[in-house]
């Protein structure tokens, strides 16, 4: 009989804990703490991630990798020229296609992409290159055609179009892009539009779509492509209307989710192919039609937009791997004690502290409260009890400053366990931002009656004015890194603002804005890995009492989605980081909700198995 060792060329390890480090699927070892075998299998599922970062929309053009992926044009129900760029965990505004349109062909990648055709009032024949930051004229399609979404495939300077649909009804004719012209290329068997294409030039396959007129029924249909004919391969086992794939996927190894069943209702079902045969995988969570997809084999892909009863901004991941993929997400956390608005705070996530603030207005507190991660703790009471109060430093060494309705000057350091008055600050005002430690700090901004740009330093015993203040003097910002590299994101100036600014050490510059104007926001983190979230937003786009959800990451140059908070918040006490974060009381729910935030993790997926 063959043993283990006989056809690896190996024993089977023994170890008293499962191994931590990264280890190939299949590969066993015997745990002598459980008496167990064990290895790591591959597991398939799908993940939230965040949503889009514009209006949600379906019918978007799409392509790209599930790290890098496009999403171009689409409806809001009305025809957008929204373009997006998704880097592996967010999504973020990029340059608007040239045209408002529905339904575009997208081939290639996130940074060398060739766009074509759609619906802008009529069927285009325009076409497009896109090279991650600007778009340039190209040669037209010989006919135009709506219905392309995710049809294409190959590259920006080889990529082919298939299908399509005209009022004249759907096509069965194909295109190919040499870099500079569309020229005609063979007919496809089964005549479509909204399919999924996938594959190179010269090794591409199409798959399901909606067929032709008068029953317009989902497909099942594939077909592969040498780069002359398409040929008749083995059916899907469900039929997907209006779908997207993992179209930079090669033609032996790809995957096909979402879509709709014509006639009948949108699905959430998933295949991969093989080369060969196709095979059934975990439905995405959220069933959806004219969907935007991407990614680059069977074990990698990227859900996003699409519709359901309304347009969608929903972005999903799906993975194949002996990982197991927690997705980063808002979760609740432990209670405020009471109910309170505008309080101060400084700290992590597990080690935060939140302080004084409006019970509500104007009654005011001057309670203290140590955050473990799970649960909220008192700790002393601040000298002077009031709202709008910054904060900055750590749980065991912050440091309160200012605050309102009666804008105050004092400044006051809590050392773990008690507060005690220090010098005050040289200009009396409430609702400033704070950032760095007690004894190298930095508040700027806030409110005396008017907007300030002032910006003091501390150096842990006193304040001292920087003649180089805020290029817009604003209030309720957000605020946080360091004393030599801050960042001031948002808040109200004359009216609500999306300014954002760095600051050096020495002075403050304008950079890149907030995707949204907001006031009252929150940020926590450095001048290059932030967090933003929570705020009140102007008129209709904040929805019920303009409190947003979402949640933005900024890299020191562009700000991207994250996944979105339970409860819109505003005025709230919060600390932490990127990747581990909180949010307490403000006009969160009752004033007394917290969530944490945690970034996405991986681990192995571990599984015992019987001998006999």
């Amino acid at each position: 009989m063959s043993t283990y060792r006989k056809i690896h060329g190996r024993a089977i390890q023994a170890v008293t804990t499962d191994p931590s480090e990264s280890v190939a699927e299949g590969q066993v070892w015997y745990n002598t703490t459980s008496d167990t075998f064990k290895s790591v299998v591959s597991l398939s599922a799908w993940s939230s991630s965040s949503p889009l970062a514009g209006a949600a929309r379906a019918n978007v053009g799409s392509s790209g990798t599930q790290t890098a992926s496009l999403s171009v044009g689409g409806d809001t129900p009305s025809a957008t020229n929204l373009v997006e760029e998704y880097n592996g965990s967010g999504w973020a505004t990029a340059t608007n296609y040239p045209l408002s349109i529905q339904g575009p062909l997208v081939a290639g990648t996130q940074t060398s992409a060739v766009i074509c055709g759609g619906y802008s009032g009529s069927d285009r024949t325009e076409t497009f290159e896109y090279d991650g930051s600007s778009f340039s004229s190209s040669g037209a399609l010989p006919a135009g055609r709506r219905g392309l979404n995710d049809t294409g495939f190959g590259s920006q300077t080889a990529a082919v179009q298939s299908g399509g649909l005209t009022p004249g009804g759907t096509h069965n004719t194909s295109n190919e892009y040499n870099g500079s012209s569309w020229t005609a290329g063979n007919t496809i068997n089964t005549t479509r539009y909204v399919h999924a294409g996938s594959g190179t030039l010269t090794a591409g396959i199409i798959s399901s779509g909606v067929g032709a007129a008068p029953s317009y029924t989902s497909l099942t249909n594939v077909e592969e492509y040498d780069g002359t004919t398409f040929t008749a391969v083995n059916s899907m086992s469900t039929g997907h209307g209006s779908t997207a794939g993992s179209n930079q996927a090669p033609q032996t190894s790809l995957i096909v989710f979402g879509g709709n069943t014509t006639p009948g209702p949108v699905i959430n079902s998933t295949e991969s192919y093989d080369g060969t045969n196709w095979t059934t995988h975990p439905n995405m969570a959220t069933a959806r039609s004219q969907l935007g997809g991407s990614g680059s084999s069977s074990s990698s892909g990227l859900a996003f937009a699409g519709y359901t009863t309304a347009v969608q901004s929903i972005t999903e991941e799906f993975t194949s791997s002996i990982n197991t993929i927690t997705a980063a997400a808002w979760s609740s956390g432990g209670a405020y004690p009471t109910a309170t608005d505008d309080p101060g705070s400084a700290g992590t996530r597990t080690a935060g502290l939140v302080f004084s603030g409006q019970t509500p207005a104007p009654a005011v507190t001057q309670a203290t409260n140590e955050y473990n991660g799970s649960t909220f703790s008192s700790g002393g009471n601040t000298v002077v009890g009031r709202g709008f109060m910054a904060g900055l430093g750590t749980q065991t060494a912050a440091v309160g400053v200012g605050g309102a309705p009666s804008f105050i000057a004092n400044s006051e350091s809590y050392d773990g366990s008690s507060w005690s008055e220090g010098n005050d600050i040289n200009t009396a005002r409430g609702n400033a931002m704070g950032a760095g430690i007690q004894t190298a700090g930095l508040i700027f901004g806030g409110y005396n009656g008017s907007s300030l740009a002032n910006t003091e330093n501390y150096n842990g015993t006193s304040w001292t004015n920087n003649p180089n203040g805020l290029n817009t003097a604003r209030r309720g910002s957000g605020g946080c890194g360091t004393n030599t590299a801050a960042l001031c994101a948002g808040g109200y100036a004359t009216d609500f603002t999306a300014v954002v600014e760095e600051y050096n050490g020495t002075s403050w510059s304008e950079v890149n804005n907030l995707p949204l104007k907001r006031n009252a926001f929150r940020l926590v983190g450095t001048q290059t890995a932030a967090l933003g979230f929570g705020g009140y937003l102007p008129g209709p786009q904040g929805g019920p009492g303009n409190l947003p959800t979402n949640s933005i990451i900024y890299d020191g140059t562009t700000w991207s989605t994250n996944p979105s908070l339970a409860t819109g918040s505003q005025r709230g006490g919060q600390a932490g980081t990127t990747t581990a974060s909180f949010v307490t009381g403000g006009s969160l729910g009752s004033g007394t909700t917290t969530e944490n935030f945690d970034v996405g993790t991986e681990t192995a997926n571990i599984a015992d198995f019987t001998t006999s």
